[in-house]
């Protein structure tokens, strides 16, 4: 969510947890937000609806390209799993039980744990689990909303990725994704057959369990 209402930027915390997703909380109104929809769900902003955009994995090279103008930060402090990495990737991943107590009715349709892309629309939720599309070549081409849609694996970061394009033929080069009339995407933009940068579309997107997919959009569809 972006947290401009009005022209008014405010200042938000994470407030507590419900259906094992962080809330939000903003310091001047003191409302609670929905971190992925951006809804006001309690408090004086409740029902109000902040803007979105697209929160993407991507290394430093990846964001330039996507604007030169990107401001990148720098930690000094080192990141580790510190022996955590069975709780948060693969089959031995596991929810703490401080989030387990805040969960609604789990969708039994996939593993809880299950990983994949949520796609969505003010009409449309879709699911396209990790394991689908590795299975399928590391993409699949399908339709979104009205819209042709390619999700793929990014070939430098391995997470999945939605765009709105035209596509019939699909194939991996080096880091590229190349489709056909020599149009290529390449660090998650778009290029002509003459190499110039072309406009590129994206769907509301998260990388996400299935848990926090099903619960934040009830019964959404799941691309088999």
């Amino acid at each position: 969510m972006i947290p401009t209402l009005d022209g008014k930027t405010y200042r938000f915390v994470v407030s507590g947890l419900y259906d094992g997703m962080f809330v939000m909380k903003d310091d001047q109104t003191a409302t609670l937000w929905h971190h992925v929809t951006g809804q006001g769900i309690y408090g004086e902003q409740a029902g109000i609806q902040l803007p979105l955009s697209n929160l993407l994995q991507m290394n430093a090279e990846q964001a330039v390209k996507m604007d030169a103008n990107t401001r990148i930060a720098i930690s000094e402090r080192p990141f580790s799993l510190d022996g955590r990495k069975s709780r948060y990737s693969g089959s031995e991943a596991k929810l703490r039980p401080m989030f387990i107590e805040t969960l609604g009715e789990d969708d039994e349709r996939r593993a809880r744990m299950d990983m994949g892309l949520g796609v969505w629309s003010e009409g449309a939720q879709r699911y396209y689990p990790l394991e689908t599309l590795r299975e399928r070549g590391n993409y699949v081409l399908d339709e979104f909303d009205g819209q042709k849609t390619l999700i793929y694996l990014d070939p430098v970061t391995s997470t999945p990725r939605a765009v709105f394009v035209e596509a019939t033929d699909v194939s991996f080069q080096d880091n590229a994704i190349v489709l056909d009339g020599g149009r290529k995407i390449i660090a998650g933009q778009l290029y002509g057959a003459d190499g110039e940068s072309a406009p590129l579309t994206r769907p509301q997107q998260m990388f996400t369990r299935w848990y926090g997919f099903s619960l934040t959009f009830t019964h959404p569809d799941i691309f088999e």
